[in-house]
């Protein structure tokens, strides 16, 4: 028998990669219990439900993704803008190839990007979620200060999502009618075609930085 932390672990673990691959709705407890080889009971016990379950799920989701991160605020001040942003999407794009945590991780991001639900929105309104910090702290190196708060949230939403679509469809771009080949070369591409374009979008908005303004920003509170 397993014990009562294994099994929970266990749970948690099955939980996440039949979420990555179905979403949160698509995603049955019958399938959840029958991969982990234990009763609906134990997710009841441990997490008071499929709810409950996922929110548990999307926290570690958020902390595997924070350890992970290549970017810490540090890192975003003291590099180019422009390396700022290869940065965010590169750290978005490797786990791809690599099918570990990270990358199940973010296939239940983008699953929420395409039909969000309320425990996920509850979950985001509730919660510090490291990577809009991060999103948020890029753009602002791009736009102008007198940029509104409605176009800085509008900028770093922007910049989250400029990934999604192939962490969402990766699976299939090797497929017909796509036939990709997904290795490192194609990883590489999409850092760089990603990147590129999202510095592009990005300065078409911007000033130059001024030195004095990137020392504020790299100033202790």
């Amino acid at each position: 028998m397993k014990s009562t932390e294994a099994t929970r672990q266990a749970v948690l673990d099955h939980a996440a990669d039949v979420i990555a691959e179905s979403g949160y709705a698509g995603a049955s407890v019958r399938e959840i219990t029958g991969r982990a080889s234990v009763n609906q009971a134990a997710i009841n016990y441990h997490f008071g439900g499929k709810e409950g379950l996922y929110r548990e799920v999307l926290r570690l989701a958020v902390a595997a993704l924070s350890d992970a991160s290549l970017l810490d605020e540090a890192t975003i001040n003291g590099a180019a803008r422009e390396e700022a942003v290869r940065l965010f999407i590169r750290q978005q794009v490797a786990p791809l190839l690599r099918h570990g945590q990270v990358s199940r991780y973010l296939r239940i991001f983008a699953w929420e990007t395409l039909a969000p639900t309320p425990i996920y929105l509850d979950f985001v309104a509730s919660e510090k979620l490291p990577i809009l910090d991060q999103a948020e702290h890029i753009v602002r190196r791009f736009l102008p200060e007198s940029a509104s708060r409605e176009e800085v949230i509008i900028a770093t939403f922007w910049l989250t999502q400029q990934v999604i679509p192939f962490i969402r469809h990766y699976d299939s771009l090797s497929r017909p009618p796509l036939n990709l080949r997904l290795d490192h070369h194609f990883t590489e591409r999409l850092v760089t075609d990603l990147s590129r374009m999202a510095i592009a979008g990005l300065s078409s908005r911007c000033e130059p930085e001024r030195p004095d303004r990137l020392a504020t920003k790299q100033a202790p509170n």
